[in-house]
Parts: C-alpha cells; sequence; structure tokens
C-alpha cells in the first residue's frame, strides 16, 4: 500500500478533498486577482481595483489617505487647470492606517511607478485615525509589506499575511449575509464594479453618500480620534515619505476638514493633541507642507454626509480650495498663468 493510499484510507476522500480545496482558496488569496475579482465585495477587492489602476496609469498626482480621502477630492478638480500629460488619482482606502499605506507605497516603488516617468508628486490625508493600529476591514493581509512587519515583530500580522484564508476570516464572514452572498456569486461570473464607479470612472473617488458609508467604521473614528496615535503608525508614517523622497516624489499633507471640529494636529490646547502637535512638528521640521482647508470657520452642514466625512458638494468645493493650494507648492502642475 502506498504512502497516499494510507493517507487516503486514514482520513477519507472526503477530507483529503477538502484540504486540497482549502489549498487551492489559500493559494488564490495570495494572488491580486481574488480581490479584483471581488472588488465590488470587499473595501479590500476595491482598493485592489484602485492599484490596478496607477500601476497602469502612473498618475502624476496621487492622492492617500482614508475614506475622508476616498470621498473628500477629485482629481478632475484638483488639476483641472493641469498641465499636458498631468493626471491625478484619488487613492483612499477607507479605514486604512499609514501602515497600509507603506505597504501600497512600497509595492508601487518594487514596480518602477515612482519618479520622473511616474508618480511625481504624492499627497497624504492626515487625520488621527490613519496613526491608530486598527485594521478591521483587512488591509493588512494584502497590502502589508513583510518586511515590515518583521522589522516591528508584528508577528500576528505576519501570520495574517501568510495564511490569508485564517487573517481573512472576519471579513468572509460576512459572505453569510444575503446581499454580500449575491454580490460575491455574481462577481464569480461577471466584472463587476463596486458600487459608486469603478477606479477609472472618477479617477478612484467616491462621491459620500450615507448609504456607502461604514456605519461602525465611521462610529470609531468619531470616538477614538482623541485617543494617542500607534508609535508603529507615526513610523509608518514618515517611512512612507522617506520612500517617497528616495524616489524623487514631492510629498504634502493634507489635513481633511471636519463639521464640528478641528483634527488635533491643528489644536494645540487641547491636552489629547500633544501627541499629534508633535507629529506636525515632525513634518514641518521635515520641510513637508501642511495644507488646511479654511481652518477655524464655521462650516456648512450641507456640505457633509456626517460630521467628518464630506458629500459630493463639499468634495467639489474643497478639492477648488486644495488645488488653489496645490498650485502655490508644485507651480510645474498647472498651465502657467491659469487660476483654479
Amino acid at each position: 500500500m502506498s504512502r497516499f493510499t494510507r493517507v487516503f484510507h486514514l482520513f477519507g476522500w472526503g477530507s483529503v478533498i477538502g484540504l486540497l480545496l482549502l489549498g487551492l482558496a489559500e493559494a488564490w488569496l495570495h494572488t491580486d486577482d481574488f480581490m479584483y475579482r471581488y472588488r465590488s465585495v470587499f473595501a479590500t477587492g476595491r482598493a485592489m481595483g484602485k492599484l490596478h489602476y496607477v500601476k497602469s496609469h502612473n498618475p502624476t498626482l496621487l492622492v492617500l489617505g482614508n475614506s475622508r480621502i476616498d470621498n473628500g477630492f477629485i482629481p478632475r478638480i484638483l488639476l483641472e487647470d493641469g498641465a499636458a500629460n498631468v493626471s491625478g488619482f484619488n487613492m483612499g482606502m477607507p479605514g486604512a492606517n499609514a501602515g497600509i499605506l507603506y505597504g501600497v507605497v512600497k509595492r508601487l516603488a518594487d514596480d518602477g511607478n515612482l519618479g520622473a516617468k511616474g508618480i511625481r508628486t504624492v499627497l497624504i490625508g492626515l487625520d488621527e485615525h490613519l496613526l491608530q493600529a486598527e485594521d478591521s476591514l483587512g488591509y493588512g493581509v494584502f497590502y502589508s509589506d513583510p518586511a515590515w512587519l518583521w522589522h516591528n515583530r508584528d508577528w500576528r500580522g505576519m501570520l495574517a499575511h501568510s495564511l490569508r484564508l485564517w487573517g481573512f476570516s472576519a471579513n468572509l464572514k460576512q459572505l453569510r449575509e444575503p446581499g454580500k452572498a449575491l454580490g460575491f456569486f455574481q462577481a464569480s461570473f461577471t466584472n463587476t464594479e463596486p458600487i459608486g464607479g469603478g477606479a477609472a470612472m472618477y479617477l478612484g473617488y467616491r462621491a459620500g453618500f450615507g448609504g456607502l458609508q461604514d456605519a461602525g467604521q465611521i462610529r470609531r473614528q468619531q470616538e477614538s480620534f482623541d485617543a494617542p496615535p500607534d508609535g508603529v503608525q507615526i513610523d509608518a508614517l514618515f517611512a512612507t515619505i522617506a520612500l517617497l523622497r528616495q524616489y524623487g516624489v514631492q510629498v504634502a499633507v493634507v489635513y481633511p476638514p471636519l463639521l464640528n471640529r478641528e483634527l488635533l494636529y491643528l489644536t494645540p490646547q487641547l491636552p489629547a493633541a500633544r501627541p499629534y502637535i508633535a507629529v506636525a512638528e515632525r513634518l514641518n521640521a521635515q520641510g513637508v507642507p501642511q495644507l488646511t482647508l479654511e481652518t477655524g470657520t464655521q462650516r456648512n452642514p450641507e456640505m457633509f454626509i456626517n460630521s467628518g466625512h464630506l458629500n459630493d458638494h463639499g468634495a467639489q468645493y474643497h478639492s477648488r480650495l486644495l488645488a488653489r493650494q496645490l498650485r502655490a507648492i508644485w507651480p510645474s502642475l498647472f498651465v502657467k498663468g491659469g487660476g483654479a
């Protein structure tokens, strides 16, 4: 009796076939194809659709951040007076932290997308949540840089990145919901874009409407804004900036607007702001431009879908404000003499 026959007799054909299927599923999760195919189902998949677009189109201006960036800034408005052959893209990833952004930028660097013939300018949208360790949507399973995880002794992150069926299991459990299961089934057989359009339609931007917001994610953003930043995430932010500069990419930070308060980076009078002010001071010491949008003014609630996210009208308005500041720091992106 051969060794394989003994295994079949010991565990049974059903168990062996089940293990083979699990192995195939695990192998598929280690390719970009899985996330890209199910970009209409998972937030991680929508991010893969964006990343595919960036890698194939090499936009001149790349905007990075979380959900406040995703539905906050419109590339076509940011560069509506852009110079010839200048393009932009919104790589906002709802729920992402700085460590995830580092992983994305490392991918782009490894694939040759950064520098004079590719992405030349990067704008990072910085709020308090970007410096929190939480990753409830499972980005780290697919986008974390293994060397970064090893450097920071993030053994759980390494395990989740290596055993993706386990690392992404909490998100796969969402398929028990009928709507998610139906979306997964449809995406298995047809090329389905996410709600709000694929990456190419609005260059990564997705208009903010209440139905598109993850309620739990919004609640965590609002409740944890005064929590101190995570040290590893602070390191990831500055590692991202250093990596971009290594390839000659110009970097700036923008503080997205909120309805009822200012970000802690901009409110030194609050005790909870101290570690965030230290981050802002470090950015200033490194010569990173920090852009603000009408701070200290009463904001119009008709421009927001909730206290922390702009609607489409608000995104248009604030994109024009931001465009003026981009013209000041990066004039080469714009037509000489044009107006934003």
